[in-house]
């Protein structure tokens, strides 16, 4: 059963993820030395990066411990406005003193996505431990029941032999590279950060028990523990129906 909690505005659920992120990464430290995380793209992490780069949460953290990958990029060089990878180095990763070789991004400097994919399952493998678990994966939330770059109706979906694959999003015109089923289901912990009105539908779609299981997001099965931190204008339409 996922832990779903409903803040009342993004801050209140930044802050909260903030203490989660340091709960965790305490944890795993503890327990194995190392804490291994997969980053989000979008605003909401991105406001989550910004506040764990400020005290009291930086001071909290043991960053030279800390082994950052990431769920899924956009297939555009590493500067690019559009890369996941720039956002967070902007919004967190200059700002604390994790090893640059303990930052293992997405390569898209490849000519080709699926050459890109199948480097990033290889560094996966030979760098996540205990049988390639992450310690804690964020994710978000996209209107059409998408996450990482899990997109409905994409081939990806039925990767099962491999931790990351590219995939071309029509809609979008674009390809991405993504982690796939297997990587975030074997995770020890997952985080979903939802916040927006324009979510409200898809949220209500996925947490309700009796909704028609068409959507991306609600195909995994994950091992761990799964938690929900929802805004209230993201929990609206669900909070009515639960």
């Amino acid at each position: 059963m996922a832990n779903i909690q409903v803040f009342p505005t993004p801050a209140a659920l930044y802050h909260s993820a903030a203490e989660y992120w340091v709960r965790t990464a305490k944890r795993a430290i503890e327990r194995a030395g190392t804490f291994h995380i997969a980053l989000a793209g979008g605003s909401t992490p991105r406001a989550l990066y910004q506040l764990l780069a400020t005290e009291p949460y930086a001071g909290q953290i043991d960053w030279r411990r800390i082994h950052v990958y990431f769920g899924d990029e956009r297939y555009v060089p590493r500067d690019h406005p559009d890369s996941n990878y720039r956002m967070a180095r902007e919004a967190l990763l200059d700002s604390v003193a994790i090893p640059p070789e303990q930052i293992l991004r997405i390569q898209t400097e490849f000519p080709e996505p699926e050459l890109a994919a199948d480097d990033y399952a290889q560094v996966l493998q030979s760098h996540l431990p205990e049988g390639e678990i992450f310690d804690l994966i964020l994710l978000g939330l996209g209107a059409d029941g998408h996450t990482a770059s899990l997109f409905p109706e994409t081939p990806i979906l039925t990767v099962r032999d491999r931790l990351a694959a590219a995939v071309y999003v029509k809609k979008l015109k674009a390809w991405r590279i993504s982690i796939t089923y297997p990587a975030v289901e074997k995770a020890r912990q997952i985080l979903f950060l939802v916040t927006g009105a324009d979510k409200a539908a898809v949220v209500t779609h996925v947490l309700s028990p009796s909704a028609d299981k068409t959507l991306p997001v609600q195909h995994l099965q994950a091992q761990g523990e799964v938690s929900w931190y929802l805004d209230a204008e993201a929990a609206r339409k669900w909070e009515v129906t639960k």
